[in-house]
């Protein structure tokens, strides 16, 4: 139940909570009240004789004692225990009231976020640190699933726009074919395929991304050497490189044994040096470097290619950014590359960050990753 969009804080539980610490209060002050009436007069007496009031002890009897002490114990345990209980029970009031206004906030908040409200946040009741540390996990869940919910938004709205362009594309010739207007020739199919293979490759690294970044994926860390690695990625983009007149070669220690996903790690080191061959013009240059200390190797990956600008540099592991507007389209990228890159490598406990001095003066991305520890 609710009441002007809140809910009720005197609820079932707090009632029967109440009633249980008044219940334990009765069953004190009753047990109390027992042992004065019933054994606080041999108590007395018996104290007396201890303390060498024989006779006073034995002139008054226990039956007048009892006589005397019990209506005496009575009054006083009267008088002492209405305040002590009615104190008590407003103590108790109070208490499980603000349990119950504590809970109620926490159930509102629940009804919010299972509403898709994500930014609600529960503030500290002053219970302790129990109430502290639920009300805090509560508040790292919703700002979680906030973030979820933003980056799914951001998703859809970026794949929207990705697929736009090769849908378009697609629809433009068949209608052009089904016109008579395009003729279907190879180059025509050469166009179709070329936006077919796109709109593959971009769902095929939509699938890698979350699965990366949703701590999805399966490693499979052995002991691999990541100067093989790199020199093993240079050769495989060789051919593409001389195609375009670039240069490509592996520079830096001959040995860099570390423990990681092998697999992954070619994944990623391919990923960087295509986006380098991809902004290098040619008669350019891209280097792949390996260095190695005592608790990391490290792989850097320079192009004398167009460069990021200081601006840019924070946002390129984002989705689909491009520096430049058409940039990744033109040079055939599906804009997701350095993020899934970012993704394994962070998967792996390392990290990958991006230098550059400027537009037009290449630009370096380092991939640091620890030695002898990998996550699974």
């Amino acid at each position: 139940m609710t009441t002007t969009g809140r809910l009720v804080s005197w609820g079932p539980l707090t009632v029967r909570l109440m009633l249980a610490q008044i219940s334990v209060l009765l069953a004190g002050l009753a047990i109390v009240l027992l042992t004065a009436v019933l054994a606080g007069p041999t108590m007395f007496y018996d104290e007396l004789i201890d303390a060498g009031h024989v006779e006073e002890a034995t002139g008054l009897g226990l039956e007048h004692l009892e006589d005397a002490l019990r209506p005496v114990s009575l009054i006083a345990l009267g008088v002492g225990a209405v305040p002590a209980l009615c104190i008590a029970g407003l103590l108790s009031f109070y208490l499980y009231r603000t349990i119950g206004r504590s809970l109620a906030s926490f159930t509102a908040a629940a009804r919010q976020v299972a509403a898709g409200h994500y930014d609600v946040r529960i503030p500290s009741a002053g219970l302790g640190p129990e109430f502290d540390s639920l009300a805090a996990s509560f508040n790292d869940m919703a700002a979680k699933l906030n973030a979820v919910d933003a980056t799914r938004r951001q998703m859809l709205a970026d794949l929207a726009h990705e697929m736009r362009t090769p849908l378009a594309n697609l629809k433009g010739h068949l209608e052009g074919i089904e016109d008579g207007v395009v003729p279907l020739d190879e180059r025509t199919t050469g166009i179709l395929h070329a936006q077919i293979t796109r709109l593959e490759r971009l769902a095929r690294d939509i699938r890698a991304l979350t699965r990366a970044e949703e701590g999805l994926l399966r490693l499979q860390p052995t002991t691999v050497d990541m100067a093989h690695l790199a020199q093993q990625a240079v050769a495989a983009v060789e051919p593409l490189a001389a195609q375009k007149n670039i240069t490509v070669a592996a520079a830096g220690v001959t040995a860099a044994p570390a423990v990681l996903d092998g697999e992954r790690m070619g994944q990623v080191l391919g990923n960087l040096i295509e986006n380098a061959l991809r902004h290098t013009p040619p008669r350019g240059r891209v280097t792949v470097h390996t260095d190695l200390d005592p608790v990391s190797v490290t792989v850097t990956v320079t192009d004398t290619g167009d460069g990021i600008a200081a601006e840019a540099l924070p946002h390129v592991f984002q989705r689909f950014y491009r520096a430049e507007a058409g940039r990744e389209s033109d040079h055939g990228g599906s804009g997701l590359g350095l993020a899934i890159s970012k993704a394994l490598v962070e998967a792996q406990g390392g990290t990958l960050e991006a230098t550059s001095p400027g537009r037009g003066q290449g630009a370096a991305f380092r991939v640091r990753l620890p030695r002898h520890t990998a996550t699974s």
